[in-house]
């Protein structure tokens, strides 16, 4: 998942010095800005100013379909929580459900550019939002019975409240494309989507840490890599 997250920053990092410039609200722009221009802009097949872009498409289709298909993977991190596994099951494949879901959201941004399919661009952000906002949750849920792993708990309730604010801002927040306090829409977009991924980062990296020096114990969190 770090090496994921890694790829994820340096490939989005080259796609905004690889877009040819256009935004909503000011077309005649020849780079990335990042206070007006969203990550969905750098999916797009062509920028607001009618300039093909082609390689951040490939590049934002890369970074986030390739996020996406980890965080299917990376669902059955529920295993490694150290709780009663028969007591929790049904959280746990719960939550598994949701973070498959998230992660197929996820992908579907990728391959839905706003410019072409807008209506099923933008649903595919609000469930895959949703989703990891549900996985969370649970994830928060399945962590309290562990003290050893207090700081990813620890974690993951900043991150729930910061989470849970922008999916309310999603729903019912300026819309899309408008003039509202453009730069903080712009701004929050990539916030959060970094601060997501480095937190599930931090989540795969500590459970991974504690397993390695866990005292497993029978039916416990060694089922995590079945």
């Amino acid at each position: 998942m770090l090496a994921a997250v890694f790829g994820f920053i340096v490939l989005t990092g080259i796609a905004m010095i690889a877009y040819p410039g256009g935004s909503l609200h000011d077309r005649v722009t020849i780079h990335y800005n990042f206070f007006e221009n969203f990550f969905s802009d750098l999916g797009a097949t062509m920028t607001p100013s009618g300039k093909k872009n082609t390689i951040s498409n490939i590049l934002f289709i890369t970074a986030l379909g390739g996020l996406g298909l980890v965080m299917i993977y990376f669902s059955k991190i529920w295993r490694g929580m150290d709780t009663d596994i028969h007591k929790l099951s049904a959280v746990g494949y719960l939550s598994k459900l949701c973070l498959i879901l998230s992660g197929a959201s996820f992908i579907g941004v990728a391959f839905t550019p706003w410019n072409a399919y807008f209506n099923y661009h933008v649903l595919f952000v609000k469930s895959a939002f949703v989703f990891l906002l549900a996985w969370t949750i649970l994830m928060i849920i399945l962590q309290a019975g562990n003290i050893k792993i207090r700081k990813l708990l620890t974690a993951n309730i900043i991150y729930v409240f910061i989470l849970g604010w922008y999916v309310y801002y999603l729903f019912y927040g300026p819309k899309f494309g408008t003039d509202q306090d453009l730069e903080f829409q712009a701004g929050a977009e990539k916030a959060i989507v970094y601060i997501t991924f480095i937190n599930m980062a931090f989540q795969a990296a500590g459970i991974q840490r504690f397993l390695r020096t866990a005292d497993f114990r029978k039916g416990g969190s060694k089922n995590f890599y079945v």
